[in-house]
């Protein structure tokens, strides 16, 4: 996942003197990308994608829902431009409720930073640094909290035990801003980690997250820098992902004020970041060319696909399909959750019986178990709309 470019909010240059952090890291290591490009590795650690078998309806089938949170019996999903959110019964995939929580009214915010279940209550974490909490008829059942300033820039996760993460995802100037700090279930500081990248130049975009937390383990990225940080306990770690061509103050000149920046001509960029099994997986650039990759996290080898690259008709080249053609856009450390297409999944899966393998063949009938779910509704779309229908897939990766 990869996370669409929405708009440039702001460009900013920085150029600072590289200070030590105050709190070493535990563990530093580099890795050269993209690494060993072979598609024969990465589709063998595709345990299982699986298609959730969810109630379609008029919002659903045509919506871009970017923001998933899993409560004990609920899925919850926002669209984060709307706001439209919706909650699904786990063991159904019915669907329980659908409002729009977009306003200035009670329960209502403008613009969302982060969402997390405790239970089966949906607590929103939004811009103005309140936590609001909605049951699964979508009513809004009041405020958690209002944090204060000193949490301003950052967004906010929560821990299996209970206590929380919050993370810098950009800095415009401040070269002591903690990355990450670590609270109590009220709030209260307990630590800070890792100070926000230095020497570097900081962009902001409209971009979902690219950070999670696994139990009590936070994973996550600063936007344009290259280097991956995770913290689990008092240990810190850091990888530093080599690349050639990163963004960098060298060419910041060449930015200021061209409307026609793209991200993709620098090295980087870093997206869809999620975990299941052993791995971790998020997609980069490189030399203009996007690629999907596999870290292993007990010995840091790393292999990727050409998300570019035209595979041939085999289960090897299925399965990539199946994942390059979709968005990853959540984790929950056991699986990566991703939106697909109707017609990119039909175009994979069906006419192609004599080659699936058995992944994909169970991959096939979940998808024709949800098209046969929603038949009804499907009957009465134009061709294109029908096309449009949004899939949502569970991918797990090989333990």
């Amino acid at each position: 996942m990869s996370h669409k470019l929405l708009s440039i909010a702001a460009i900013c240059a920085t150029m600072m003197a590289c200070n030590s952090n105050k709190t070493e890291t535990a563990v530093s290591t580099s890795i050269e990308l993209p690494g060993t490009v072979d598609n024969e590795s990465f589709a063998a650690n595709v345990e299982s994608i699986s298609v959730m078998n969810l109630q379609m309806d008029d919002k659903w089938s045509l919506g871009g829902y970017q923001r998933l949170a899993l409560a004990d019996n609920y899925t919850y999903m926002l669209e984060p431009r709307n706001l439209d959110l919706l909650c699904f019964e786990n063991k159904t995939g019915d669907i329980v409720s659908r409002r729009t929580i977009k306003g200035n009214g009670p329960g209502e915010i403008n613009y969302l930073n982060s969402m997390y279940c405790i239970g089966d209550t949906l607590c929103i974490y939004d811009q103005d640094r309140i936590v609001r909490q909605y049951n699964q008829k979508g009513t809004f059942l009041g405020k958690m909290c209002e944090l204060d300033e000193s949490f301003m820039n950052y967004n906010l996760l929560r821990l299996s035990n209970g206590d929380y993460a919050m993370i810098v995802p950009f800095s415009f100037s401040s070269d002591t801003t903690p990355a990450l700090l670590l609270t109590d279930n009220q709030f209260n500081v307990k630590s800070k980690h890792f100070t926000v990248p230095q020497c570097n130049v900081f962009i902001s975009f409209g971009y979902a997250p690219t950070y999670y937390a696994n139990n009590d383990t936070v994973h996550f990225f600063v936007l344009y820098d290259n280097h991956f940080y995770t913290v689990s306990g008092d240990t810190e770690q850091s990888i530093d992902f080599v690349l050639p061509n990163p963004l960098t103050i060298k060419n910041v000149k060449d930015l200021i004020g061209n409307n026609n920046f793209n991200p993709y001509d620098y090295d980087g960029n870093y997206t869809g970041l999620g975990e299941s099994g052993k791995f971790v997986s998020f997609i980069y650039n490189y030399d203009k060319t996007r690629y999907r990759l596999l870290l292993d996290k007990r010995t840091n080898n790393v292999v990727s696909v050409n998300l570019d690259e035209d595979l041939e008709d085999s289960a090897t080249g299925f399965v990539i399909n199946l994942i390059k053609k979709s968005e990853v856009f959540q984790t929950d450390g056991k699986y990566l959750y991703a939106l697909s297409k109707n017609s990119q999944m039909a175009e994979i899966l069906e006419g192609h019986d004599d080659i699936l393998d058995a992944r994909l063949q169970k991959t096939q009938a979940e998808y024709r178990a949800y098209l046969e779910r929603n038949a009804d509704y499907m009957k009465d779309l134009e061709p294109e709309e029908r096309d449009a229908v949004t899939v949502l897939l569970k991918i797990k990766l090989k333990d």
